[in-house]
């Protein structure tokens, strides 16, 4: 392999090429011209050669002779298009085969140019700079994607932050949610791969309109909320659509968001709407919730699930999302069944169980060790600390210390 560099003059816009012919007089003729015009040039002298040096060099553009020992030019092209890269790679194909049936055969190929021979040089570098242009504006927009991409990721993470900061619970609940929607859309055949992401992002944000409710309303449940703090609840699939409606690029997720309390039956709100015209989006984000309210808020062993599961089937889930979450329930009791210690709310906690992992308090203090055989003054200690908001509502239990 042969590299070649010169300074570049202003304006031009330099490349990584990749020359590949067998013939050495070929590219000892085309290779400085390259060079000349401000590029940098690898050569290779066979297709093979040619592709090994592309899998570990940031190319740009490829010249290459279509007919070559092992893998000709066309055969190397498909390798190029085949191949998962960020940037794209231009391809001009040089070949003395000049009829029509041939040049579409290699346009049709993936190549993005063809020039017969002789070469002329002065159409070779204007073809060049075609080929430039085009790649400089894939890696402007490259750019460009991915600086939206890294404000996108920001964004999101702003507010999981802010959700959590508002109630660790609500941010744990939200979390769960975002993983158990993008399960249920990976299950679900009638959900695209690039859709995957929105789903999971709608899952993780679909209570953000609940930092602008009252704290108090997050410990009850629905049936002991009294009148105006249900009419402020079912506020929040509202409020959270109308924060990320102020974000552009947020809109499909915040679409979802508004509708994540939508039933089955058409009996849920804000608009009351059937399951035919609610999305197949929001309808996983609410199944995911309702799942890890029942696991987390319900405090229902995943034994249990399925039996709560068929009481809601048809009525507030669809029967296809029902039998996903039961599908859903059988993996996780069997990585239940492989763990050897099980997360426990303080309010189940009896004497004799055994702490499995160390307990803090949100600030970082030491609380309890991992170790611990409770006691019911132990138990009284962390129900106080839970009741100040030091501690969460959870801890780790030793399985066999658990009574059956």
């Amino acid at each position: 392999m042969k590299t070649g560099k010169i300074k570049v003059e202003p304006g031009v816009f330099k490349m990584n090429f990749l020359l590949v012919d067998d013939d050495q007089a070929t590219l000892k003729l085309i290779a400085p011209k390259l060079s000349a015009w401000g590029h940098t040039v690898h050569t290779a002298e066979n297709g093979k050669n040619a592709w090994e040096i592309i899998k570990t060099t940031p190319i740009e553009i490829v010249v290459s002779d279509w007919m070559m020992p092992d893998l000709n030019g066309l055969e190397l092209c498909g390798k190029i298009r085949s191949k998962e890269s960020g940037n794209y790679i231009y391809i001009i194909l040089i070949s003395a085969k000049d009829s029509s049936k041939d040049i579409v055969r290699g346009l049709s190929g993936g190549v993005d140019d063809y020039i017969t021979k002789p070469i002329n040089f002065e159409e070779l570098r204007a073809r060049i700079d075609i080929g430039s242009r085009i790649v400089r504006l894939e890696r402007e927009l490259n750019e460009k994607y991915n600086t939206i991409r890294n404000n996108y990721l920001q964004t999101i993470e702003m507010f999981i932050y802010l959700i959590e900061m508002f109630d660790e619970d609500l941010g744990g609940h939200s979390r769960r949610v975002g993983d158990i929607s993008l399960q249920l859309a990976e299950k679900h055949g009638d959900v695209s791969s690039k859709a995957y992401k929105t789903i999971q992002t709608a899952g993780l944000l679909h209570d953000i309109g609940m930092i602008g409710l009252p704290k108090s309303i997050l410990s009850k449940r629905r049936t002991e909320m009294v009148e105006g703090e249900q009419d402020l609840f079912r506020s929040h699939p509202y409020l959270g659509k109308k924060i990320l409606d102020e974000i552009e690029y947020l809109s499909p997720i915040s679409k979802i968001v508004g509708m994540h309390h939508e039933q089955y039956n058409g009996r849920g709100f804000p608009d009351g709407l059937p399951g035919k015209d609610i999305p197949i989006e929001a309808q996983i984000v609410s199944a995911a919730s309702i799942y890890d309210n029942l696991i987390h808020r319900g405090g229902i062993s995943y034994t249990k699930i399925p039996d709560h599961l068929q009481r809601i089937r048809g009525y507030q889930l669809s029967p296809q999302l029902a039998d996903m979450l039961l599908e859903i329930n059988f993996e996780n009791i069997r990585e239940d069944e492989k763990a050897s210690d099980a997360e426990i709310r303080l309010d189940q906690l009896e004497a004799g169980m055994i702490l499995t992992k160390n307990i803090r308090m949100k600030t970082g203090a030491f609380v309890m060790p991992s170790g611990t055989r409770l006691t019911r003054n132990s138990i009284e200690k962390l129900i106080h600390y839970l009741a100040i908001g030091a501690i969460s509502k959870t801890v780790y239990i030793e399985k066999d210390s658990i009574r059956r």
